[in-house]
């Protein structure tokens, strides 16, 4: 009986300290990516956070247009789009253009720039960039530091 419990106790013994052996996981737990929509740009030398909306896919371009205090931006790009950087061009030529327009009638278009997509999400619906430019007109003359991410289409 007594070499009953002294094996029964051995067991136990063993068994908790393997137990107690177990590797701890070391691995940082990731923060997921933001899925918030945001859209900014200065505007000459005005940084400027804007109100966002789902942009508009249509037959020929896709339309992202966001309105601020003072201003509203809407940035036209050709279907079909793709990631990549491309040339903004002059307003209503083939291509990516930038116009902008205050609340008091002021229009600016683009003259020159560029607009780079780092996501269009055909699945979750949604694209991101950036993109500066310079305009015409007189509601600014340029467009430095715009980004926009995860606008709805």
């Amino acid at each position: 009986m007594k070499k009953t419990v002294l094996k029964t106790l051995a067991v136990l013994v063993l068994g908790l300290s393997f137990a107690s052996c177990t590797k701890k996981s070391t691995t940082t737990p990731t923060t997921p990516a933001s899925t918030t929509p945001a859209f900014s740009a200065t505007i000459g030398s005005t940084a400027t956070t804007f109100s966002t909306t789902p942009a508009n896919l249509g037959a020929s371009d896709l339309t992202i247009t966001e309105t601020a205090t003072n201003y509203t931006i809407s940035v036209y790009l050709p279907v079909p789009v793709s990631t990549g950087t491309q040339p903004i061009v002059a307003a209503g030529s083939s291509g990516a253009y930038v116009i902008l327009q205050t609340p008091s009638g002021g229009f600016s278009s683009s003259t020159s720039g560029s607009i780079t997509i780092s996501s269009y999400n055909t699945t979750n619906k949604t694209i991101s960039g950036t993109f500066n430019c310079a305009l015409s007109g007189n509601a600014g003359t340029s467009i430095t530091n715009g980004s926009f991410a995860n606008i709805s289409f």
